[in-house]
Protein backbone atom coordinates (compact mmCIF):
# COMPACT_ATOMS: atom_id res chain seq x y z
CA UNK A 1 0.00 0.00 0.00
CA UNK A 2 2.53 2.47 0.98
CA UNK A 3 4.39 1.65 -2.23
CA UNK A 4 1.46 1.85 -4.63
CA UNK A 5 1.10 5.84 -2.43
CA UNK A 6 4.32 5.94 -3.33
CA UNK A 7 4.44 5.53 -7.24
CA UNK A 8 1.23 7.38 -7.26
CA UNK A 9 3.27 10.06 -5.82
CA UNK A 10 5.72 9.86 -7.79
CA UNK A 11 3.88 9.68 -10.87
CA UNK A 12 2.40 13.01 -9.67
CA UNK A 13 5.72 14.85 -9.37
CA UNK A 14 6.78 13.39 -12.86
CA UNK A 15 4.03 14.74 -14.42
CA UNK A 16 3.79 18.30 -12.68
CA UNK A 17 7.93 18.90 -13.44
CA UNK A 18 7.01 17.72 -17.20
CA UNK A 19 4.07 20.00 -17.87
CA UNK A 20 6.94 23.07 -16.18
CA UNK A 21 9.36 22.02 -18.23
CA UNK A 22 6.52 21.90 -21.25
CA UNK A 23 5.42 25.51 -20.49
CA UNK A 24 9.30 26.81 -20.00
CA UNK A 25 10.77 29.20 -22.60
CA UNK A 26 13.91 28.39 -24.35
CA UNK A 27 17.06 30.02 -22.01
CA UNK A 28 17.66 32.28 -24.76
CA UNK A 29 13.94 33.32 -24.97
CA UNK A 30 14.31 34.62 -21.29
CA UNK A 31 17.65 36.27 -21.58
CA UNK A 32 15.91 38.41 -24.39
CA UNK A 33 13.10 39.11 -22.18
CA UNK A 34 15.43 40.31 -19.55
CA UNK A 35 17.65 42.40 -21.85
CA UNK A 36 14.01 43.79 -23.51
CA UNK A 37 13.24 44.85 -19.76
CA UNK A 38 16.65 46.89 -19.62
CA UNK A 39 15.95 48.29 -23.07
CA UNK A 40 18.75 46.70 -24.53
CA UNK A 41 17.44 46.18 -27.43
CA UNK A 42 20.01 45.27 -29.93
CA UNK A 43 20.90 42.06 -27.40
CA UNK A 44 17.01 41.50 -27.02
CA UNK A 45 16.54 40.98 -30.72
CA UNK A 46 19.17 38.67 -30.41
CA UNK A 47 18.30 36.16 -28.12
CA UNK A 48 14.66 36.08 -29.17
CA UNK A 49 15.58 35.64 -32.30
CA UNK A 50 17.32 32.70 -30.83
CA UNK A 51 15.02 31.41 -29.03
CA UNK A 52 11.65 31.57 -31.34
CA UNK A 53 13.71 29.75 -34.06
CA UNK A 54 13.45 26.61 -31.17
CA UNK A 55 9.99 27.93 -30.05
CA UNK A 56 7.47 29.71 -31.52
CA UNK A 57 4.74 29.69 -29.97
CA UNK A 58 5.18 32.95 -27.29
CA UNK A 59 3.35 35.59 -28.31
CA UNK A 60 4.96 37.81 -25.75
CA UNK A 61 8.16 37.55 -27.07
CA UNK A 62 7.11 37.65 -30.48
CA UNK A 63 5.94 41.44 -29.33
CA UNK A 64 8.80 42.15 -27.94
CA UNK A 65 10.70 41.34 -30.93
CA UNK A 66 9.05 43.43 -32.94
CA UNK A 67 8.89 46.46 -30.16
CA UNK A 68 12.71 45.75 -30.29
CA UNK A 69 13.01 46.13 -34.69
CA UNK A 70 11.41 48.85 -34.63
CA UNK A 71 13.87 50.35 -32.48
CA UNK A 72 17.13 49.26 -34.43
CA UNK A 73 15.59 50.76 -37.48
CA UNK A 74 14.40 47.23 -38.91
CA UNK A 75 10.82 47.91 -39.90
CA UNK A 76 9.97 44.64 -42.58
CA UNK A 77 11.21 42.16 -39.80
CA UNK A 78 9.03 44.01 -37.34
CA UNK A 79 6.02 44.17 -39.49
CA UNK A 80 6.18 40.60 -39.80
CA UNK A 81 7.23 39.83 -35.89
CA UNK A 82 3.70 42.11 -34.89
CA UNK A 83 1.72 39.85 -37.70
CA UNK A 84 2.82 36.44 -35.81
CA UNK A 85 2.31 38.30 -32.36
CA UNK A 86 -1.30 38.90 -33.39
CA UNK A 87 -1.91 35.54 -35.31
CA UNK A 88 -0.96 33.55 -31.38
CA UNK A 89 -2.97 35.75 -29.66
CA UNK A 90 -4.92 39.10 -29.88
CA UNK A 91 -4.10 39.90 -25.97
CA UNK A 92 -1.46 42.21 -27.43
CA UNK A 93 -3.29 44.25 -29.45
CA UNK A 94 -3.67 47.29 -27.45
CA UNK A 95 -0.12 46.99 -26.49
CA UNK A 96 0.45 47.30 -30.23
CA UNK A 97 -1.58 49.69 -30.72
CA UNK A 98 -0.63 51.86 -27.98
CA UNK A 99 2.84 51.96 -29.67
CA UNK A 100 1.78 52.94 -33.23
CA UNK A 101 0.21 55.96 -31.26
CA UNK A 102 3.66 56.74 -29.82
CA UNK A 103 5.56 56.44 -32.89
CA UNK A 104 3.48 58.19 -34.56
CA UNK A 105 3.13 61.23 -32.04
CA UNK A 106 6.55 61.65 -32.24
CA UNK A 107 6.73 61.92 -35.68
CA UNK A 108 4.39 64.79 -35.42
CA UNK A 109 6.40 65.92 -32.32
CA UNK A 110 9.11 66.07 -35.23
CA UNK A 111 7.11 66.68 -37.87
CA UNK A 112 5.68 70.27 -36.35
CA UNK A 113 9.85 71.24 -34.98
CA UNK A 114 10.87 70.66 -38.62
CA UNK A 115 8.36 73.18 -40.30
CA UNK A 116 8.95 75.86 -37.96
CA UNK A 117 13.16 75.15 -38.26
CA UNK A 118 11.91 75.45 -42.01
CA UNK A 119 10.31 79.09 -41.40
CA UNK A 120 12.94 80.41 -39.47
CA UNK A 121 15.24 79.03 -42.84
CA UNK A 122 17.01 76.51 -40.23
CA UNK A 123 17.49 74.30 -43.08
CA UNK A 124 20.09 72.43 -41.12
CA UNK A 125 17.63 71.88 -37.78
CA UNK A 126 14.75 71.19 -40.30
CA UNK A 127 16.12 68.26 -42.46
CA UNK A 128 17.06 67.01 -39.16
CA UNK A 129 13.89 67.27 -37.46
CA UNK A 130 12.18 65.61 -41.03
CA UNK A 131 14.66 62.82 -40.91
CA UNK A 132 13.59 61.81 -37.01
CA UNK A 133 9.87 62.64 -37.91
CA UNK A 134 10.68 60.03 -41.24
CA UNK A 135 12.18 57.46 -38.54
CA UNK A 136 9.05 57.13 -36.31
CA UNK A 137 6.83 57.61 -39.27
CA UNK A 138 8.29 54.32 -40.79
CA UNK A 139 8.53 52.70 -36.92
CA UNK A 140 4.40 53.71 -37.14
CA UNK A 141 3.72 52.41 -40.59
CA UNK A 142 5.17 49.16 -39.88
CA UNK A 143 3.46 48.67 -36.69
CA UNK A 144 0.14 49.27 -38.56
CA UNK A 145 0.76 49.06 -41.85
CA UNK A 146 -2.53 49.91 -43.65
CA UNK A 147 -1.95 53.63 -42.03
CA UNK A 148 -2.34 56.14 -45.43
CA UNK A 149 -2.23 59.20 -43.54
CA UNK A 150 1.26 58.02 -41.47
CA UNK A 151 2.52 57.67 -45.28
CA UNK A 152 1.39 60.93 -46.78
CA UNK A 153 3.70 62.45 -44.13
CA UNK A 154 6.64 60.85 -44.73
CA UNK A 155 5.91 61.79 -48.09
CA UNK A 156 5.18 65.24 -47.07
CA UNK A 157 8.56 65.51 -45.20
CA UNK A 158 10.98 64.24 -48.54
CA UNK A 159 8.89 66.74 -50.71
CA UNK A 160 9.70 69.83 -47.97
CA UNK A 161 13.65 68.09 -48.07
CA UNK A 162 13.50 68.67 -51.78
CA UNK A 163 13.52 64.68 -52.35
CA UNK A 164 10.52 64.56 -54.90
CA UNK A 165 11.62 61.22 -56.35
CA UNK A 166 11.27 59.65 -53.24
CA UNK A 167 8.14 62.00 -52.35
CA UNK A 168 6.14 61.18 -55.58
CA UNK A 169 6.91 57.03 -55.42
CA UNK A 170 5.30 57.37 -51.85
CA UNK A 171 1.74 59.63 -53.28
CA UNK A 172 1.86 57.24 -55.88
CA UNK A 173 1.17 54.12 -53.46
CA UNK A 174 -0.75 56.56 -51.64
CA UNK A 175 -2.97 57.07 -54.41
CA UNK A 176 -3.30 53.02 -55.26
CA UNK A 177 -4.20 52.13 -51.83
CA UNK A 178 -6.72 55.54 -51.58
CA UNK A 179 -7.95 56.23 -54.92
CA UNK A 180 -8.66 59.72 -53.94
CA UNK A 181 -8.84 62.91 -55.95
CA UNK A 182 -7.23 64.53 -52.80
CA UNK A 183 -3.91 62.37 -53.26
CA UNK A 184 -3.66 62.96 -57.04
CA UNK A 185 -4.05 66.70 -56.46
CA UNK A 186 -1.06 66.04 -53.95
CA UNK A 187 0.85 64.63 -57.19
CA UNK A 188 0.28 66.92 -59.54
CA UNK A 189 1.12 69.93 -57.17
CA UNK A 190 4.39 68.33 -56.97
CA UNK A 191 4.73 67.32 -60.68
CA UNK A 192 3.28 70.81 -61.49
CA UNK A 193 5.80 72.62 -59.67
CA UNK A 194 8.97 70.20 -61.20
CA UNK A 195 7.78 71.44 -64.34
CA UNK A 196 7.57 74.74 -63.53
CA UNK A 197 11.51 75.17 -62.20
CA UNK A 198 12.13 73.29 -65.72
CA UNK A 199 10.22 75.66 -67.73
CA UNK A 200 11.54 78.84 -66.05
CA UNK A 201 15.04 77.52 -67.09
CA UNK A 202 13.30 77.36 -70.64
CA UNK A 203 14.13 73.80 -70.60
CA UNK A 204 10.60 73.17 -72.74
CA UNK A 205 11.35 69.55 -73.80
CA UNK A 206 11.76 68.26 -69.90
CA UNK A 207 8.88 70.62 -68.83
CA UNK A 208 6.83 69.15 -71.60
CA UNK A 209 7.39 65.64 -70.63
CA UNK A 210 6.55 67.06 -66.92
CA UNK A 211 3.56 68.34 -67.42
CA UNK A 212 2.06 65.22 -69.54
CA UNK A 213 2.42 63.35 -66.21
CA UNK A 214 0.35 65.71 -64.68
CA UNK A 215 -2.76 64.68 -67.32
CA UNK A 216 -1.92 60.75 -66.81
CA UNK A 217 -2.74 61.06 -62.75
CA UNK A 218 -5.57 58.37 -61.85
CA UNK A 219 -8.25 60.14 -60.11
CA UNK A 220 -7.49 63.51 -60.80
CA UNK A 221 -10.43 65.53 -62.02
CA UNK A 222 -10.40 67.67 -65.62
CA UNK A 223 -11.46 70.46 -63.91
CA UNK A 224 -8.61 70.26 -61.19
CA UNK A 225 -6.37 73.41 -61.32
CA UNK A 226 -3.04 71.61 -61.79
CA UNK A 227 -4.71 69.24 -64.92
CA UNK A 228 -6.20 72.91 -66.35
CA UNK A 229 -2.39 74.63 -65.90
CA UNK A 230 -0.89 71.48 -67.21
CA UNK A 231 -2.66 71.65 -70.29
CA UNK A 232 -1.78 75.18 -70.48
CA UNK A 233 2.03 74.89 -70.08
CA UNK A 234 1.92 71.70 -72.25
CA UNK A 235 0.50 74.28 -75.19
CA UNK A 236 3.03 76.82 -74.26
CA UNK A 237 6.18 74.77 -73.38
CA UNK A 238 5.58 72.99 -77.38
CA UNK A 239 4.89 76.53 -78.65
CA UNK A 240 8.19 77.86 -77.19
CA UNK A 241 10.00 75.04 -78.75
CA UNK A 242 8.74 75.86 -82.19
CA UNK A 243 9.73 79.43 -81.90
CA UNK A 244 13.04 78.65 -80.98
CA UNK A 245 13.60 76.21 -83.66
CA UNK A 246 11.75 78.60 -86.15
CA UNK A 247 14.13 81.85 -84.61
CA UNK A 248 17.78 79.48 -84.73
CA UNK A 249 19.74 80.06 -87.91
CA UNK A 250 21.80 77.17 -87.44
CA UNK A 251 18.69 74.76 -87.68
CA UNK A 252 16.42 74.31 -90.53
CA UNK A 253 13.98 71.58 -88.52
CA UNK A 254 10.39 71.30 -89.36
CA UNK A 255 8.66 73.01 -86.18
CA UNK A 256 5.09 72.29 -87.31
CA UNK A 257 4.74 69.33 -85.45
CA UNK A 258 5.28 70.81 -81.75
CA UNK A 259 2.85 74.09 -83.15
CA UNK A 260 0.36 70.91 -83.70
CA UNK A 261 0.91 69.85 -80.43
CA UNK A 262 0.10 72.85 -78.84
CA UNK A 263 -2.89 73.58 -80.78
CA UNK A 264 -4.09 70.53 -79.25
CA UNK A 265 -3.78 70.69 -75.64
CA UNK A 266 -4.32 74.31 -75.84
CA UNK A 267 -7.76 73.66 -78.08
CA UNK A 268 -8.88 70.99 -75.29
CA UNK A 269 -8.13 73.54 -72.66
CA UNK A 270 -9.95 76.43 -74.15
CA UNK A 271 -13.42 74.18 -75.08
CA UNK A 272 -13.55 72.72 -71.36
CA UNK A 273 -11.58 76.19 -69.16
CA UNK A 274 -13.65 78.62 -67.34
CA UNK A 275 -10.50 80.31 -65.97
CA UNK A 276 -10.41 83.98 -68.21
CA UNK A 277 -6.84 84.18 -67.62
CA UNK A 278 -5.96 80.45 -68.94
CA UNK A 279 -8.27 81.00 -71.62
CA UNK A 280 -6.94 84.71 -72.77
CA UNK A 281 -3.14 83.51 -72.51
CA UNK A 282 -4.50 80.39 -74.57
CA UNK A 283 -5.85 82.35 -77.32
CA UNK A 284 -2.98 84.39 -77.32
CA UNK A 285 -0.69 81.53 -78.39
CA UNK A 286 -3.63 79.89 -80.32
CA UNK A 287 -3.57 83.60 -82.83
CA UNK A 288 -0.36 82.93 -82.89
CA UNK A 289 0.09 78.65 -83.73
CA UNK A 290 -2.85 79.37 -85.78
CA UNK A 291 -0.73 81.88 -88.10
CA UNK A 292 2.36 80.23 -88.23
CA UNK A 293 0.44 77.22 -89.54
CA UNK A 294 -1.28 78.89 -92.29
CA UNK A 295 -5.11 78.75 -91.24
CA UNK A 296 -5.69 82.13 -90.83
CA UNK A 297 -9.60 81.92 -90.45
CA UNK A 298 -8.58 79.83 -87.16
CA UNK A 299 -6.38 82.58 -86.37
CA UNK A 300 -8.50 85.37 -86.46
CA UNK A 301 -11.53 82.98 -84.55
CA UNK A 302 -9.02 83.02 -81.28
CA UNK A 303 -8.28 86.95 -81.54
CA UNK A 304 -11.95 87.68 -81.41
CA UNK A 305 -12.45 85.33 -78.68
CA UNK A 306 -9.68 86.57 -77.06
CA UNK A 307 -11.30 90.31 -77.46
CA UNK A 308 -14.26 89.12 -76.23
CA UNK A 309 -12.73 88.37 -72.38
CA UNK A 310 -11.34 91.82 -72.25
Amino acid sequence: MNSFKAFVSLFVLVVTVSIYLAGCSPAETTTGKLAYNNKDWAKAETELTKGLSIDKSDPEAWYMLGFCQIELDKFDEATKSFKTCLSLSSEYGTQIKSFWIDKFNAGISDFNAATKSLGKKDTVSSNRSFNSAIKNFRGASSIIPDSISTFQLIADAYNYMGETEKALSLYQDILDKSKSKEDAGRIARIFYGIGIKERQQEKYDRAAAIFAKVLTIPYLPKDDIYYETSLFNLGFSNYQIAVKMATDGKTKADYTPYLNESVKYLEQLTASSKSKELLKDSYEILFNAYEALGNKEKSEDAQKKKNALQ
